[in-house]
């Protein structure tokens, strides 16, 4: 009889050791049902209980009515001896400490945002860039859109987890969208040490030097020179009424009424390239929570509770899958009889990532699961520089 590789059992066995080893206050009845859940869960492509039960088999979940598999799943979401927050602390933790890196001048990419699930949850994110995408670091989920959301306390404190998760031989770079354009938060990146780059809204007034008056005055941000077919930099602006002295990088490229206004306390020569990582160090993570992956915006009746856990369990899949598709990239050996086209060679653009590390990850998964051929599944958790 051929023997059958990758089983959920087997998942289950090696997530466990992991959880035991790394997540210490984690209860064995919990033990017994989470990773089985988060197996159904990237089976299924879904944070819903009814899709996750589908999947579920063998163990003992083979003998049990399909409606109580829900029951099941559904009640560990509501589980208030959970603790969905600390659950990833520690993963997290984990990941970073022993994080693979290539680059020698050791600069990350943070990215900051909100992820809306239509009108029904919010989700402050904080992100870091491997390869094209990212991978979450640090979330906060509340039911609706509550104000609580876009606290700057609440930003500090992510900012200030993500800072102490890094040892100081990291330069941590920060990029965030026009929401974020707050002299505090650009004061709280700096006291720390760090870059940011962060995009303004064009209604916001600076001090600068303007040729003809010889002088320093107040403009609009889109009143200050720019050129259409190259950026302009400006050192030591004074931006809003705190005066806060920073660079700013004006991009206007083909006539857009849309131009990149970028403030930074960087180097203004790296600033475009930066703050282009920003979409796929968290745009394409969103995705892959949503369309791509896991269509979290299917869920819309869960309490604030069950909804942290359920996205949780989703953001663990992703850094599962991601770190996955990262090792199929770095160990070839590996994976020598196992062939994914990741990417693809053309005669002028050289060859080009066409699959994410996240669908490489994924697709590999898909393939080495209930197989006759075995297939690398790792459950270190160890990331690598992509």
């Amino acid at each position: 009889m051929s023997k059958l590789y990758n089983t959920q059992q087997n998942f289950a066995s090696s997530f466990n050791k992991f959880l035991k080893d790394y997540v210490p206050f984690i209860r064995k009845t919990q033990l017994n049902i989470l990773p089985h859940i988060i197996w159904g869960m990237i089976n299924a492509e879904s944070a819903v209980a009814t899709d996750i039960a589908k999947h579920l088999k063998g163990f003992d979940f083979d003998n049990v009515q399909f409606d109580s598999k829900v029951k099941r799943i559904r009640r560990f979401f509501n589980n208030n001896l959970f603790d969905p927050i600390n659950f990833y602390d520690y993963i997290i933790k984990h990941v970073i400490a022993n994080y693979k890196k290539k680059h020698k001048d050791n600069r990350v990419h943070i990215i900051f945002d909100h992820m809306f699930s239509h009108d029904n949850y919010t989700v402050f994110m904080i992100s870091m860039r491997i390869g094209n995408q990212g991978i979450p670091l640090w979330f906060r989920c509340f039911k609706g859109k509550p104000s609580d959301a876009y606290q700057e306390s609440l930003i500090f404190e992510g900012l200030d987890y993500v800072i102490n998760l890094f040892d100081k031989s990291f330069k941590l770079i920060f990029l965030a969208d026009r929401w974020f354009n707050s002299v505090n938060i650009m004061k709280f990146i700096d006291s720390a040490g760090y870059t940011f780059c962060l995009r303004l809204k064009k209604n916001i007034k600076v001090f600068i030097y303007d040729k003809k008056e010889g002088h320093k005055i107040w403009k609009w941000l889109d009143e200050i020179p720019n050129y259409e077919w190259h950026s302009v930099c400006y050192d030591d602006i004074l931006l809003t009424d705190d005066k806060y002295s920073c660079k700013l990088v004006y991009s206007k490229r083909n006539g857009t009424n849309d131009p990149w206004i970028i403030a930074t306390n960087g180097d203004y020569k790296h600033t475009i390239i930066d703050y282009g990582y920003r979409f796929g160090g968290i745009e394409t993570l969103f995705k892959n929570q949503k369309s791509n992956g896991f269509y979290i915006e299917s869920i819309n009746n869960a309490t604030e509770k069950s909804f942290t856990t359920m996205y949780t369990l989703v953001c663990t899949a992703i850094l599962f899958l991601t770190i996955l598709g990262c090792d199929y990239s770095k160990n070839t050996k590996c994976y020598k009889s196992t062939k994914i086209e990741t990417h693809k060679t053309y005669k002028k653009k050289g060859k080009i990532r066409v699959m994410s590390l996240f669908q490489t990850g994924l697709t590999l998964f898909k393939m080495a699961i209930n197989s006759f051929k075995y297939i690398r599944i790792p459950f270190r958790f160890i990331l690598y520089d992509i």
